[in-house]
């Protein structure tokens, strides 16, 4: 029987290189491993204060997607070589989406997983632009599904009635359950892989408005692709940014099925 306290005393292994392949005789490591870092990041050596950033600053989505060896060169990157050392790797990191999306086999995510899938094939076919589209328009709501907790206390009705309204700036939520997740520091630690999806989000929803002045957002943009779409931001690179993102929303809210069900 392995306790709480077995796991929580693995915590501060889960970064080791090594820590995949003590898990196979270490059960508390190996569940402590699952619990704090999302699959990809396993056995890489890098620490959270590696691998957030480059979603947070670059708008690359890290949890799932890509695969450790792609991670472990964006860690090493200067910022803004990031996009380009994710592009030279296109074709492992095409590969490993799918490999992923062919995970997401639940019946409720049918539809979103074969226009994902048709998202990648317009991609790999040369079609970037309509595979950007098609990618920003299946990850919208999953982005807000997943920027919402699935369970929240609140200390009173004054405070639940502040989050009620925040919630209905949806496209913001990311950001304040990211800033939350920052301050509170209970959370810190063992929500890394909520940070290591979310981080990518507020990109996405980056505000984007045309008349007010806005420079059209350099990563892949919710609002620059649905309302004012140009060939200046439907590029190759934010394609896959939008994949990328799309697959990695899909398999969290396949992990969450499972785990409801379960």
């Amino acid at each position: 029987m392995v306790s709480m306290k077995d796991i929580r005393d693995q915590f501060e292994f889960v970064d080791d290189p090594d820590a995949p392949e003590r898990g196979k005789g270490n059960p508390a490591l190996r569940i402590a491993l699952d619990l704090q870092r999302p699959r990809n990041w396993h056995g890489s050596g890098l620490t959270p204060d590696q691998v957030l950033p480059i979603a947070s600053e670059s708008g690359i989505p890290v949890a799932w997607v890509p695969p450790r060896s792609v991670l472990l060169e964006l860690a090493a990157a200067e910022p803004e070589q990031r996009v380009a050392v994710l592009m030279e790797s296109e074709h492992v990191v095409l590969h490993h989406c799918k490999s992923v999306l062919a995970e997401c086999d639940d019946a409720e995510l049918r539809d979103p997983r074969t226009l994902a899938g048709r998202a990648v094939r317009a991609f790999e076919d040369g079609h970037h632009e309509a595979a950007m589209a098609l990618a920003v328009a299946v990850a919208d709501q999953p982005a807000i599904w997943a920027s919402k907790r699935r369970v929240r206390s609140f200390r009173s009705d004054d405070e639940r009635k502040a989050y009620e309204n925040a919630a209905k700036r949806q496209y913001s939520l990311a950001q304040r359950e990211l800033e939350a997740l920052e301050t509170e520091r209970t959370h810190r630690r063992t929500k890394v892989p909520r940070r290591a999806l979310l981080s990518p989000i507020p990109k996405f929803f980056q505000e984007f408005h045309p008349k007010r002045g806005h420079a059209v957002p350099e990563t892949a943009s919710r609002h620059a692709t649905v309302h004012q779409p140009t060939i200046e931001h439907l590029t190759r690179e934010n394609s896959l940014l939008a994949i990328m993102l799309c697959i990695s929303l899909l398999r969290e809210q396949q992990a969450w099925i499972d785990e409801v069900r379960d």
